[in-house]
């Protein structure tokens, strides 16, 4: 199963994928093919745009980690990273709810 953790406080603060969805074997599982998809797909916007994030994929351990340093940004990044990242994360919840079985997405809620 792919966990996947999205922090907010006002804003998204950082976005966990973790794990294989096990859809299919490894090489054939289009579930965790498009949850990767989405997620270098954000990274990449991220980094085109020059928006400061850290962006870690480690497919070694199976991991990604998007967290943009909102303090750091100025105000055309802002808009663009928050489109970007809220842009992610309602794909994400789509393939949470379409496949419960393989993709699991909490949402912790920071004050």
């Amino acid at each position: 199963m792919t966990h996947i953790t999205v922090d907010i406080k006002e804003r998204i603060l950082r976005v966990t994928i973790k794990g294989h969805t096990g859809y299919a074997k490894k090489g054939e599982d289009i579930v965790c093919a498009g949850i990767s998809t989405l997620a270098f797909a954000a990274g990449i916007a991220l980094k085109r745009y020059n928006i400061p994030a850290e962006i870690n994929p480690n497919e070694k351990e199976a991991v990604f980690v998007i967290a943009p340093k909102w303090s750091k940004l100025e105000n055309d990044q802002l808009i663009r990273a928050e489109t970007i990242l809220n842009t992610l994360f309602w794909a994400l919840e789509d393939m949470a709810n379409s496949y419960q079985e393989y993709v699991k997405l909490d949402i912790v809620r920071r004050c």
